[in-house]
């Protein structure tokens, strides 16, 4: 029987495992710049975190959430995001005693049932961060010039950021009551977009069946109370001043009910059609909703397969140096276990004082031509081949095996 991925994931290696370890070196690097400490959390949880935290009218929740039950008959959920998971161990450890500054990032697996498309798979990573107890506008700008940092660092500088503002349980209620009003005269509604009418209307904005029906429908930047209508031009105006170019977009939600106040995208025609490489905003009843104290908190995750695929799109990654590569190659079996202890040193403390090299070999038991003809398919720069001779005169020859040269070089100089 050939086995295959399950669908919906995929295999990565070669290029793209290199690619994908530079992405993360890189926004790790930046996070720590910016005093941000790593937490890295189970990639399942109590399936009720999740049901809980990010809304039961939600297409997560509804549609997309692997829950599984365990021999006692637990329900747990493989994690679809990581904000909720981060946000249970902010309360289970008491992280903001042990972390003052509350500035966390986290990398890694999440899982949704999705129909598998360009982008978008059932297995997925994020690199995400948050930041906890700050309420101040400064953070949200923060977290959006921070995402934006991480995606020029990749080269992807052509973005669009769309933020607006989802207001708070003041001046939410009556924003609810004008969408209700609204859409109960659109006619023909999905099923999905009825039962959500009556749940959460914010939720319509989502739908992708009915959206194109959905013309002046209102939105919440009329309806904001004082405070979220300062916070939201305190966010505008940091954001200017940090020359972050921006659209406020009254029609963006998030597909997450924890969201209040500003939320955002960071968008990109990189990557066509699925153009969301950055979401987030903030979420200051989350903390509390799972049973922690109120804490205010904003934070944002990156699709970190979306953000390769926008990388190789714009040449970020066609002019990385690779290392320099080496072979090693013995003319005579009795050289295997010389050569073997140099590629041990040359592997340890590099060649030539040049720590950034790869080195193969030896191999036993093939012939001098058999060794080359390897070396040639693995595409190495140069191959030391031990030969009786040379070695008892305490050199090696070295092969050029782009144009073929051969010279001997004294071994103690290597």
């Amino acid at each position: 029987m050939n086995y295959k991925s399950p669908r919906g994931t995929h295999d990565v290696f070669g290029k793209t495992v290199l690619w994908l370890n530079l992405l993360e070196q890189k926004a790790k690097e930046i996070f720590i710049r910016h005093g941000f400490e790593e937490v890295r959390t189970p990639i399942f949880e109590e399936a009720t975190l999740f049901t809980r935290s990010i809304g039961q009218t939600t297409d997560i929740v509804e549609k997309e959430m692997y829950i599984f039950e365990d021999r006692k008959k637990r329900k747990l959920a493989l994690r679809p995001e990581g904000t909720a998971s981060l946000a249970r161990a902010f309360i289970e450890h008491r992280m903001d005693t042990l972390s003052p500054a509350c500035k966390f990032f986290y990398l890694g697996e999440m899982f949704r049932y999705e129909r598998p498309q360009a982008g978008r798979y059932r297995q997925f990573r994020q690199i995400g961060a948050e930041i906890y107890a700050n309420s101040s506008p400064a953070a949200d700008a923060e977290i959006i010039i921070l995402a934006q940092e991480i995606l020029f660092s990749l080269g992807i500088d052509k973005i669009n950021i769309h933020i607006n503002s989802l207001g708070c349980e003041k001046c939410r209620p009556l924003f609810r009551e004008t969408l209700i009003k609204y859409f109960s005269f659109v006619k023909n509604l999905c099923k999905d977009c009825l039962r959500r009418l009556k749940k959460n209307p914010l939720r319509l904005f989502d739908c992708k069946v009915d959206s194109c029906k959905f013309t002046g429908v209102p939105e919440m930047l009329g309806y904001l109370c004082c405070d979220c209508k300062d916070n939201f031009y305190i966010v505008q105006l940091l954001l200017k001043k940090a020359n972050c170019n921006f659209t406020v977009n009254g029609k963006l939600v998030r597909g997450l009910d924890y969201y209040t106040k500003t939320v955002f995208e960071v968008r990109s025609d990189a990557v066509g059609p699925q153009d969301t490489l950055v979401a987030g905003g903030r979420y200051d009843n989350l903390v509390k909703e799972i049973g922690g104290q109120n804490t205010p908190a904003v934070g944002f995750a990156i699709g970190v397969e979306r953000a390769l695929f926008a990388a190789q799109s714009v040449g970020f990654f066609d002019n990385l140096k690779n290392p320099e590569k080496f072979f090693l190659a013995i003319t005579d079996q009795e050289l295997f276990s010389e050569a073997f202890a140099f590629a041990v040193k040359a592997t340890r403390y590099g060649i030539n004082g040049n720590k950034d090299i790869s080195v193969f070999g030896p191999i036993n038991g093939k012939s001098l031509t058999n060794q080359l003809k390897f070396a040639d398919k693995i595409q190495v720069s140069k191959t030391i081949i031990f030969a009786k001779a040379e070695f008892e005169n305490g050199e090696v020859l070295i092969k050029n095996m782009k144009d073929k040269t051969q010279s001997k070089v004294e071994l103690n100089k290597l």
